[in-house]
């Protein structure tokens, strides 16, 4: 690194030659001497030195002072007075040029390197805060978001961006009538307000929230804001990025509008098909309605998650679809099945799932529908699956059909009870049924008096 420049500027010849070469010795180059304000602007435009040593008194119609004002402002160069003059009227006239110091004559070698080196460290410093600060304010000027600074007593700034948002310009906002609470919709001041408390008393809330704000014109917008308070009490100002979310919101709203409609289109389909599989077996009206009530209820018990439940309940209302291809006179038949009859029977999982499996259901419904007769030891169809193979749903399916279907009146057969039903899980619970699911069923009967849905009585045509 080269040596510092340092212009003097004196009008006392030997002193000013005496500085020179007190300046030179002390390692710093000296681009010239002058002697007068004017010469002082000129000699500093064209050497552009890195600092000015200026007198305060100067001959001439341009005192030090003058001269002084024109260098900073216009070539941006760090001045450091000289003067025998102390006295309060001429440093109130020399603070307005913001000098980095000064140097009281007769100085010490010593206190005249302490002072210049001192006032170059604050002017680089300075100058690199006013490079961060534009480059900061060039990122805030120019962001999307809509960026504030606000006190109690209202808007101290805002970005282009904020007045695009709200529709007021930053001299309406930033006027002493106008404060923050102003562009808040009225039903959601509270929420903020609560907010505020919320953060002032410790609590972790969130620093994200949203709120609706109203326009100049009266348009109501949604926004997500991101806050935080600096400064100290009594000075505390906020800092605040609001986004416009409106259109996101609308968004949302419309996905789950739309979603809800898939939604209720779907049930009302399955409940068609599950009409259907009951219209061909009358002697079984209202299974797949019970079967699916004591599942849900099993998996509530349970804590399974709402999309798993969801999931569930529509895999219930239809788990036995595949019987429409079985025979009539079999799903009917008074008698005791022959195995011929059991082997037709065993393949309405399979056939269920290809009816089910090219629907495009939000929730694994064919799947369950396929698995609600294998058995946790593998003994079940139609894959033998084992344990954890088997969904969680089509468990807890599992579970619920055995008790509806061992409680329940069979054309081949008297209702046997729910305390048999409860029998026949218990004895197999790990077995053949899974046990968090037996565990909940039996919960559900003997704690909390769950009750099968009333039987509907077969109506033949």
């Amino acid at each position: 690194m080269g040596k510092m420049n340092i212009l003097v500027v004196e009008d006392e010849r030997i002193v000013a030659e005496d500085i020179k070469m007190r300046l030179q010795n002390l390692g710093y180059a000296v681009p010239g001497i002058v002697f007068s304000g004017e010469e002082a602007v000129k000699k500093a435009e064209k050497a552009q030195p890195d600092l000015v040593l200026m007198d305060i008194v100067l001959e001439g119609e341009m005192n030090g002072i003058e001269a002084a004002a024109i260098i900073s402002s216009r070539f941006n160069i760090p001045i450091v007075y000289l003067t025998a003059y102390a006295d309060n009227k001429t440093l109130e006239q020399a603070k307005v040029t913001e000098p980095l110091g000064y140097i009281l004559k007769p100085f010490e070698d010593r206190e005249l390197r302490t002072t210049i080196e001192m006032a170059l460290y604050k002017y680089k410093m300075g100058n690199m805060l006013k490079e961060s600060e534009e480059r900061y304010r060039g990122v805030v000027e120019n962001a999307h978001d809509a960026i504030y600074i606000a006190t109690q007593d209202g808007f101290q700034y805002a970005n282009p961006a904020f007045e695009k948002l709200t529709g007021w310009k930053k001299e309406e906002l930033c006027k002493k009538e106008f404060n923050f609470w102003d562009i808040v919709h009225p039903d959601d001041k509270e929420l903020i307000k609560e907010k505020k408390e919320a953060w002032k008393k410790g609590k972790q809330v969130s620093s994200s929230y949203e709120f609706r704000i109203i326009s100049e014109d009266g348009e109501e917008k949604v926004v997500e804001a991101n806050t935080i308070d600096v400064g100290r009490d009594g000075e505390v100002k906020e800092i605040g990025i609001l986004r416009d979310i409106t259109e996101r919101k609308q968004a949302e709203e419309e996905r789950k509008k739309s979603f809800e409609r898939l939604r209720r289109a779907l049930e009302e389909t399955v409940s068609a098909l599950a009409s259907a599989v009951e219209m061909r077996d009358p002697y079984t009206a209202g299974h797949q309605k019970r079967v699916t009530n004591l599942a849900c209820a099993i998996a509530e018990e349970m804590g399974v998650s709402k999309e798993q439940l969801d999931g569930l309940h529509m895999a219930g209302v239809i788990h036995d679809i595949g019987k429409m291809i079985v025979p009539g006179e079999i799903l009917s038949k008074p008698g005791r099945l022959t195995e011929i009859d059991f082997s037709m029977i065993e393949t309405h999982p399979q056939v269920g799932y290809d009816i089910l499996k090219t629907v495009e259901f939000p929730y694994p419904v064919a799947q369950i529908v396929l698995q609600h007769h294998e058995r946790m030891d593998g003994s079940g169809y139609p894959a033998g699956l084992k344990g954890k193979e088997i969904l969680l749903e089509a468990r807890i399916l599992a579970v619920a059909d055995v008790i509806e279907a061992i409680a329940s009146r069979r054309p081949y057969r008297a209702a046997l009870g729910i305390n048999r039903a409860l029998k026949e899980i218990s004895k197999n619970r790990g077995i053949l049924y899974d046990p968090g699911a037996v565990d909940a069923c039996l919960k559900l009967f003997k704690e909390k008096l769950f009750k099968l849905s009333t039987i509907i009585k077969p109506t033949l045509s």
